[in-house]
């Protein structure tokens, strides 16, 4: 069998790209200058090199396009980015050393378990659209749940709560809710009751505010009365001679010394 290398697959995927009256047509890159990296980096290198040389060629790429922004401002100091490009360019050829060692690069260029791309592709659509099938049914199947629940609380809101126990139900569940009372029958029945509950409550509510109220007014009664008196029988002892012999002689005056 004919075994081809990457170098002439690729080739021969250029020269088919060009067969036929029309060719094709690809939209062009934001810098003219771009394509110059691929065409910088020689054929005859293998592939795991060439891609990790056009990785380095992009970054450095960019730092230049950086460098000419930057330079419009005002705070932009030449050595300080040469310095950062320059180290951030070595850590980048350490990590590509260590991709390369790993595998990683390698896995970028090669096809997987040796198939095409375009039957890497076809496979990945189709698990892609079962999957997608599989979530229509789930979403399926779980709005026909929500009806159905929505059907039969209609149903039970219908009859007032005399609902039979669900068909998804187990047995000893089924047997459990059978088993329970109607509560909603209960508090029909206990209606009236629950009326008269809720007068005699007013009332008492009714009774409790006379009785602060009166309360509140037998305390305003006895101050106003306790005060009237206290007045009364201040007043009377005004002029007592008792007060009058209890509160202190004036002062005697002086006789102005005599000189």
């Amino acid at each position: 069998p004919l075994i081809t290398t990457p170098q002439a697959r690729r080739r021969s995927w250029c020269r088919s790209s060009l067969k036929g009256t029309k060719r094709r047509k690809s939209l062009p890159p934001v810098y003219q200058d771009v394509t110059e990296l691929s065409k910088s980096i020689s054929l005859d290198l293998p592939e795991v090199d060439r891609l990790s040389m056009l990785l380095l060629s992009s970054f450095q790429f960019s730092a230049q396009k950086l460098k000419h922004t930057l330079k419009q401002t005002d705070s932009f100091s030449p050595e300080a980015f040469k310095a950062n490009a320059h180290s951030v360019s070595e850590d980048l050829q350490q990590y590509m050393q260590k991709l390369k060692r790993d595998g990683m690069l390698k896995s970028c260029v090669e096809d997987p378990k040796g198939c095409g791309v375009q039957t890497c592709s076809l496979l990945l659509l189709r698990r892609f659209a079962a999957e997608c099938q599989s979530w229509d049914e789930l979403l399926l199947r779980h709005q026909e749940s929500a009806e159905e629940v929505s059907r039969q609380l209609e149903e039970c809101k219908r009859s007032r709560g005399q609902a039979q126990p669900c068909s998804y139900l187990q047995t000893s569940q089924a047997q459990v809710l059978a088993s329970k009372p109607n509560y909603q029958k209960i508090l029909d029945e206990q209606g009236e009751v629950l009326s008269c509950m809720e007068l005699v409550l007013d009332e008492l509510q009714q009774a409790v505010k006379l009785l602060q109220a009166f309360t509140e007014d037998s305390h305003q009664y006895l101050r106003c009365l306790s005060e009237q008196l206290a007045a009364r029988t201040f007043r009377q002892l005004e002029n007592s001679p008792v007060r009058k012999l209890i509160a202190a002689p004036p002062p005697r005056k002086m006789p102005p010394p005599e000189g």
